[in-house]
Order: C-alpha cells, then structure tokens, then sequence
C-alpha cells in the first residue's frame, strides 16, 4: 500500500466506504502525489488539501502515475464536483474549478458527484465525559475535563439562541449573522 510509517494520515467516509488517505500539504508533496506508486489498496489514496486557499482552477496530470486513478474533486462543503478517470502515465490535463480539496484513489470507487465526504477519527480515541474541540483536520485540537471555559456566559447565550434558531429553520445560515 502507499501509507507508510509517519505519513500524516485522515479517515475519510464517501457513501458507505472508508478510506484511509496521506495528507499531501507541502507543494512537494502534492507535486509528487502518487507518482511511482505501484499498487494501492481499494480503501487507500491520497488528500491534496487546498482548504486554506481553494483553487478556482486546478490541473492534475498522471505522468510517471502507474496505477490507474479516481481522481476526486470536492468544493468547501465537502461535496464531490466530479470523479476524473486517471490514465496510468498519460500526460492529459485533468481539469476542476472551485476545488476545496482532491482525494486521489484507485480506479472504480463508485464515488459519484453530489457525495459527501465526511472526516472522522476513532470513536476508541475518546473518552468518556470529557468535551473534545475537533479541528478542520478531524483530530481533536483541545480536551476539556471539566470546570473549563471556553466561551463566555454572553457568547454562549448567542450561540445557543443561534442554534436553536437554525434548528428551528433547518438552515445552516441562521448560525451566520
């Protein structure tokens, strides 16, 4: 497989599939991609992470790729834009607009455009009775055991009202000001 020992690992769900994919995030890194890779397990890839800076336009090629690929783009809501097939070693551009990340993985997934990608960690990782603060990358950025505050009495009045609001409405743009 192509998860290797210290590869930055996420946990991604599309459909009823999981896959384990490495983090690509240094421009090295996702100029090298999956180059030289000779075989890759149905439920491995690669994430090419653009969500600090969303591409309006991203070219992907398969020069020096030997396993054939799905090539996943996916906007900021986590939703595919499209599944490109990749040629093993063509040269073509493969091209998307508006992509918030890439998952690359082996060819024939039955992912379909309009499919939600879901991050996850381990439900094992947890403990019980104390409050985890997920970041973007789905891994907990702070652990809070008790007693701790982390938004003032204001600030969680607002958010509750804000949240019972857009639960109310089913909208996430009633959490928006």
């Amino acid at each position: 497989g192509v998860i290797e020992e210290g590869d930055d690992v996420v946990i991604v769900t599309i459909g009823d599939k999981t896959y384990k994919l490495v983090v690509a995030e240094s421009e090295e890194e996702k100029e090298e991609g999956l180059m030289g890779v000779e075989e890759l397990e149905s439920d491995e890839g690669m994430l090419f992470d653009y969500r600090d800076e969303p591409q309006e336009e991203i070219s992907f090629w398969m020069k020096d790729t030997y396993t054939p690929l799905d090539i996943i783009f996916v906007d900021e809501n986590d939703s595919v834009i499209s599944v490109q097939e990749g040629i093993p070693e063509s040269e073509d551009l493969i091209t998307e607009y508006n992509v918030a990340y890439v998952i690359e993985t082996a060819q024939g997934s039955g992912i379909k455009p309009g499919d939600i990608v879901k991050f996850k960690t381990s439900i094992e990782d947890y403990e019980p009775n104390k409050l985890y603060v997920i970041g973007s990358d789905g891994n907990p950025q702070a652990t809070l055991e008790g007693g701790e505050r982390i938004f003032s009495r204001k600030s969680s009045a607002v958010i509750i009202r804000k949240a019972k609001k857009a639960f109310e409405s089913q909208s996430d743009t009633d959490y928006k000001d």
